[in-house]
Order: structure tokens, then C-alpha cells, then sequence
């Protein structure tokens, strides 16, 4: 076998801390027989997830993945964060203020199943985690989702760059 045409491997630095983007929420399909989009851990039965990735859309980092997992079973530190974190992931999707108490909103806040997150689209706000260990690369994760409260929403919602915070 010869490798000699095949083209080299890309390296991706991280992208920069505070950066706003539009992206793609893709739920990955978890190991819970009730429910096909929670994972279990493995560790402890008692706690699950949504094993999240979001995918860049535009601008000079579309089509890179940020992996993401949302608490859904656990701690109530950690299921209220998941709860929150779906809240705003509804608001940005379907351009809600969080203070709309509107019949509308408080609707469209509501889902019947977790697959209806899948797909939406959703504006962000990327940092990077460092590793305090020193095994591993530092990785970007996702800081917040941001809601159109945000005064840099409505931009980068209906923008094609990725903007600086």
C-alpha cells in the first residue's frame, strides 16, 4: 500500500476563548432502554446524560464539533444545570427572550421528548478547559448558550462569522 498521495493530517488549534458562533445541536443516541437519547453512566446508574455535539456552521471554524454532555439524572447541582442549559438551547433556537412569559413561550419551552432538541440551532459561546492533569490536550467546550437577550445575538444568529466576545 502506497501512502504517498494521501493528503496529510489537519491539526486544529483551539478556538479562541469568548468566541460566538452559530451552531448545530446533534444528540447522540445514548444506551437507556426508556428513553433511546439518555446515556447512562457507567460508573452510577442513578446519573444520565444528553451526549451532546455542536456542530460550527459558518464562518472560519464551520464544521468543527464541540462534545458537550447535559445532566438530566444525578445530583440536583447537575440536573439543574442540565434544565437550565435546555431552557436556553429552546430560547435561542426559537429566538425566546428568557423574561417572555408569554403563553407562546412558556409552549415553546416545552418538548414531549429529548429528540426534539436534536438538529436545532443554536448560538453559543465557546471556552477552553484546560487539563489540570497534564495528560491530556486542553479541549473547547461550550460556556453558554446564548439567548437573544444577548446584545450580540440577533448578529450572530443571522450572520455568517464567527465574532469575537
Amino acid at each position: 500500500m502506497n501512502f504517498n498521495d494521501a493528503e496529510q493530517q489537519n491539526t486544529f488549534d483551539l478556538i479562541p476563548a469568548n468566541t460566538i458562533t452559530k451552531a448545530r445541536l446533534v444528540l447522540k443516541p445514548g444506551n437507556d432502554y426508556n428513553d433511546p437519547m439518555l446515556t447512562r453512566s457507567k460508573n452510577n446508574s442513578d446519573t444520565a446524560y444528553l451526549n451532546c455535539e455542536f456542530i460550527i456552521l459558518e464562518g472560519q471554524y464551520a464544521k468543527r464539533k464541540i462534545f458537550d454532555k447535559i445532566g438530566i439524572e444525578g445530583s440536583d447541582i447537575w440536573v439543574n444545570m442540565g434544565r437550565a442549559r435546555i431552557r436556553a438551547i429552546l430560547e435561542s433556537a426559537k429566538r425566546i427572550n428568557p423574561k417572555d412569559m408569554s403563553e407562546n413561550a412558556v409552549a415553546a419551552r416545552q418538548i414531549n421528548s429529548f429528540e426534539e432538541l436534536n438538529n436545532l440551532d443554536v448560538v453559543i459561546k465557546i471556552g477552553v478547559e484546560h487539563d489540570k492533569s497534564g495528560i491530556y490536550n486542553d479541549k473547547n467546550r461550550v460556556t453558554a448558550i446564548i439567548t437573544p437577550d444577548h446584545f450580540r445575538y440577533n448578529e450572530v444568529m443571522n450572520h455568517s462569522d464567527d465574532i469575537p466576545f
